[in-house]
């Protein structure tokens, strides 16, 4: 495995996000009960957003061996859950495009991070925050994956971007 590339992420705008979300709510919770990064895919070469149908994204040693996206599916983004009670998550990406479909071509992404619980209000209760504090990835056909944001929390946007070498079919 090779380190990924990575992004400095400011502190301080960290820190604005996040007592942007700690804001009273006086009708209920109706915030997002969990913190889970958004991961968007994009191609290396012209660094536009993709979309890609021939991906099988997995947990690896996740309970049921969960899977997160099957081959057939047309996505441009995934979810990619934490687990509070670990230090790391690693998920494997499978490529059942043609020949292409072959388990020494899989990349497996892998997060360090710290958790900790956040009271987010009476009405919300606790949720989990997570730091990243490290990336892995293989690089079959990943080139790169960028940290948008090391800090997780319940707000819905992207914290990763992973950079796939793609082909474009030819005209």
């Amino acid at each position: 495995m090779r380190v990924c590339h990575k992004i400095s992420v400011l502190i301080a705008a960290s820190l604005v996000a996040v007592a942007a979300v700690s804001s009273c709510n006086t009708n209920g919770c109706t915030e997002n009960r969990n913190a889970v990064p958004l991961a968007a895919f994009f191609d290396s070469a012209n660094e536009e957003k993709i979309q890609l149908d021939s991906l099988d994204i997995s947990g690896v040693d996740a309970p049921n061996d969960t899977v997160l996206s099957a081959a057939g599916e047309r996505i441009s983004q995934v979810y990619l859950p934490m687990r509070p009670t670990h230090q790391s998550v690693k998920w494997c990406i499978a490529y059942k495009w043609r020949e292409l479909d072959d388990p020494s071509l899989n990349d497996t992404l892998t997060l360090v991070y710290t958790s900790r619980p956040y009271f987010a209000s009476e009405e919300c209760g606790v949720y989990y925050r997570y730091s990243i504090t490290d990336m892995e990835c293989t690089d079959h056909l990943i080139d790169w994956v960028e940290i948008v944001d090391s800090v997780i929390t319940n707000i819905d946007k992207v914290y990763l971007n992973i950079y796939f070498r793609v082909q474009s079919e030819e005209k």
